[in-house]
């Protein structure tokens, strides 16, 4: 499944799973899915856009960029994260779909 294909409507029931940061050279790191936020579509997009938040614990601040995730249901994915603040050692990251 290629990340253009995804659609809100795949993670709606996947709130509060948890998808694994799969990269070499790095231990696993299990992401947290906390919110699932619909975008407004100004540009009329086929796919609407949407917000994905995801917090991860005690594992410090990961750098902004692309990360292949792991869910038990959706298999391998792309995303882009980006840090968007840490709170007594919890990490929240966003990732956009538009």
């Amino acid at each position: 499944m290629k990340a253009e294909l995804l659609t809100v409507d795949m993670f709606s029931d996947k709130l509060g799973d948890d998808f694994r940061i799969e990269e070499s050279g790095m231990p696993a790191i299990a992401l947290n899915l906390t919110e699932i936020s619909p975008i407004r579509n100004y540009a009329n997009a086929a796919r609407e856009p949407f917000s994905l938040l995801f917090t991860t614990q005690d594992v410090g601040v990961l750098p902004q960029r692309t990360y292949a995730l792991r869910h038990a249901a959706l298999g391998l994915q792309l995303f882009f994260l980006v840090p968007i603040g840490e709170k007594d050692g919890v990490v929240t990251y966003q990732a956009i779909f538009n």
